[in-house]
């Protein structure tokens, strides 16, 4: 079996003709290559001359060598290390296996000979006119010769074999379920955390050793049955990172536009029902970048850069969350355009003092396009505000930046699951809120010198940093006499601090998530609901929203 990443490799080994006259034979470096792992090997022999001008000590033979195997280009090159300067020797990677991506599609021929820059995507099209085989009109037109379509077929044969047999291991090793019946797991599981909760409140208040020690061992099973539950909700991101190679090679064609897709962390998992919606959204950003991000061939000369364009899709964990970066080395946004574009549709006034950052956040609004032409791709200002409102339903965020003539950054962070969160309990007079626990920095208490500090200005001096707040009881609008000692919740939101004050915070809650009715459409601070162990109703605050609210 393959190592989680495995590559493909093209070897092309051309000895110097005078090799045998050094000791070395050619033979036994492809015997040790072949201990690398699956192979396919053509030897090449158009070279020999007739017998009667052969020269029986020099070498005529080349070899190309496909390769699947986990060792490292270092690796391979060992074995030449004493025949390098005496032959022509190239190691390429045409393709890597990784977790995730088990629907990549194989290479065909002609992607393979346009890979290898033997012929171009303009002779491949004209010649497929011809309505035959491709390696056979390639020969005939004189175009490549017999030699570099058997390496290429090879090369084909070798990637589907290797794929092929990764999805049969995969099929081996895993049990194919339907995700209704995840779903319905994970519903039970999450029943089951709430009455693990009832129990350990129960037993706390009983105050009985034994229970407490049975509540304390349920808590630990339950929650490693929670997480477990939750690993296998979990897919690589490369499912659907697979697909945007071809939409990039297809649009970019369509535009006239040389575009390169880089992806990285394929294997970086999230829950599954992320995943799926989180598709369209990529797609979305991804035609926005072709579009709108990478300039023409010409342009791009112009400028000096090369002519064909980058886009970066590259996706890691950060504790609770996974962020998943889209770049491109485009234009960038253009600022003063966006903001008298906002100025026409009405969106702003033309007296009102933006940040840059704010001007980028205008993207977002429905029905906003800065497109001139309205096209099949992207200017009827649909997409970016669905985009937003679809990663804000995931719990995410999307933050934009951008350099002028260097390109823009799109990022969004989502959570890993949607159904059971670790949370922070807080309470309000007599009503219990939950936050979430991977944002939390950390608990201060909101002393008299903090009260003094602050002037009335919910600006709070920590460790010699200032840190806005809220105060919920305000905000939320909740009555009753506040207590003689408040608490602030200090949490980090896309990388800024924000305080939320409280009556107490009450600790760590194992928190499912239970979706809201119709009459809580409307109240953006709050994502979620949760039952506590005594059966009472906690609202799960969305400090994103929260943060939002502060700023503006």
């Amino acid at each position: 079996k393959y190592s989680p990443k495995a590559f493909i490799y093209r070897i092309t080994f051309k000895p110097g003709k005078d090799i045998f006259r050094s000791g070395t034979d050619p033979g036994l470096l492809i015997e040790e290559l072949k201990s690398f792992g699956d192979h396919n090997i053509i030897l090449h022999y158009k070279n020999i001359p007739s017998i009667d001008v052969l020269i029986p000590d020099e070498c005529y033979l080349s070899w190309d060598i496909i390769l699947t195997t986990s060792r490292t280009d270092d690796d391979i090159k060992d074995i030449f290390i004493f025949v390098e300067d005496n032959c022509e020797l190239t190691i390429d990677i045409v393709d890597e296996l990784t977790e995730g991506d088990d629907d990549k599609e194989i290479k065909k021929i002609g992607e393979i000979l346009v890979e290898r820059q033997v012929i171009s995507e303009e002779e491949i099209k004209n010649t497929l006119n011809d309505q035959k085989r491709l390696g056979e009109l390639l020969i005939e037109k004189n175009k490549v010769d017999y030699d570099t379509i058997e390496t290429a077929l090879a090369e084909q044969a070798q990637i589907k074999k290797t794929r092929e047999k990764h999805r049969e291991e995969i099929k081996a090793s895993s049990l194919r379920v339907t995700s209704e019946k995840l779903d319905s797991l994970v519903d039970l599981v999450g029943e089951l955390v709430t009455v693990q909760a009832r129990l350990s409140q129960f037993s706390s208040i009983m105050d009985h050793s034994e229970l407490l020690s049975i509540a304390e061992e349920v808590e630990k099973l339950t929650t490693e049955l929670r997480d477990n539950t939750m690993d296998i909700r979990m897919m690589p991101i490369g499912t659907i990172f697979s697909k945007f190679k071809r939409l990039v090679r297809d649009l970019s064609s369509d535009l006239g536009k040389g575009i390169n897709l880089v992806t990285e962390g394929a294997e970086t998992e999230l829950d599954k029902t992320v995943i799926d919606r989180l598709d369209d959204p990529l797609v979305h950003l991804i035609r926005n970048c072709i579009d709108h991000g990478i300039e023409t061939p010409s342009v791009r000369k112009e400028n000096g850069k090369p002519e064909t364009g980058t886009i970066y899709l590259s996706a890691v964990h950060k504790g609770a969350y996974v962020v998943i970066t889209i770049k491109d080395d485009g234009a960038g946004l253009n600022a003063e355009a966006i903001r008298e574009k906002a100025i026409e549709k009405g969106i702003i006034q033309r007296e009102a003092t933006l940040s840059e950052k704010q001007i980028y956040e205008i993207i977002f609004a429905p029905g906003f396009s800065t497109a001139t032409t309205v096209s099949n791709i992207s200017g009827r200002g649909v997409g970016m505000d669905v985009v937003k409102r679809t990663i804000g339903s995931l719990r995410g965020s999307i933050e934009l930046d951008s350099l002028p003539g260097k390109g823009t950054v799109i990022t969004l962070k989502l959570p890993l699951t949607l159904a059971i969160i670790n949370g922070l309990l807080v309470s309000i007079a007599d009503t219990s809120y939950i936050l979430p626990l991977a944002t939390v920095e950390e608990c201060v208490e909101l002393t008299r010198d903090y009260s003094d500090q602050s002037k009335g200005t919910n600006l709070l001096n920590v460790r010699g940093e200032i840190v806005p707040y809220i105060r919920l009881r305000d905000h939320l609008n909740i009555k009753g006499k506040k207590p003689s000692l408040e608490h602030i919740v200090i949490t980090d939101v896309e990388d800024k601090r924000i305080g939320f004050v409280v009556d107490k915070v009450i600790g760590g809650h194992q928190t499912v998530i239970k979706a809201l009715g119709p009459v809580f459409k409307y109240v953006k601070e709050v994502s979620g609901a949760t039952i506590l162990g005594d059966g009472k109703i906690a609202l799960i605050l969305d400090v994103n929203a929260l943060m939002l609210f502060k700023e503006h």
